[in-house]
């Protein structure tokens, strides 16, 4: 399918500037699994540089203008997703009684 001139025109604006291809590609793969395109920028090869020096080898990722307030709540609901702290080991549970045999 085809898209319409307008949707191949719409502006491309940042979402986030990561270190490295690696986290790029997690971010890139998680947005477009909820159906937002994703586009990928970076100034240095990473096979080159991977690493970041005053800003070389950092990766932007851009999404469509009309895109950018979905794409900004699956990063926040992934980061309060990963951010939450594990669940405390319940002594009751043998597997979590954390005493080795």
């Amino acid at each position: 399918m085809e898209n319409s001139k307008e949707e191949r025109d719409e502006k491309l604006v940042e979402l986030a500037k990561v270190q490295g291809d690696f986290e790029a590609q997690v971010l890139k793969g998680m947005l477009e699994s909820e159906g937002i395109e994703v586009a990928v920028r970076t100034g240095v090869t990473p096979n080159i540089l991977p690493f970041t020096v005053d800003g070389l080898g950092q990766v932007k990722l851009f999404v469509k203008e009309s895109d950018l307030e979905a794409a900004k709540a699956v990063m926040r609901a992934n980061e309060e997703r990963d951010g939450e702290p594990a669940d405390p080991a319940d002594p009751d549970d043998p597997d979590d009684a954390g005493t080795c045999n």
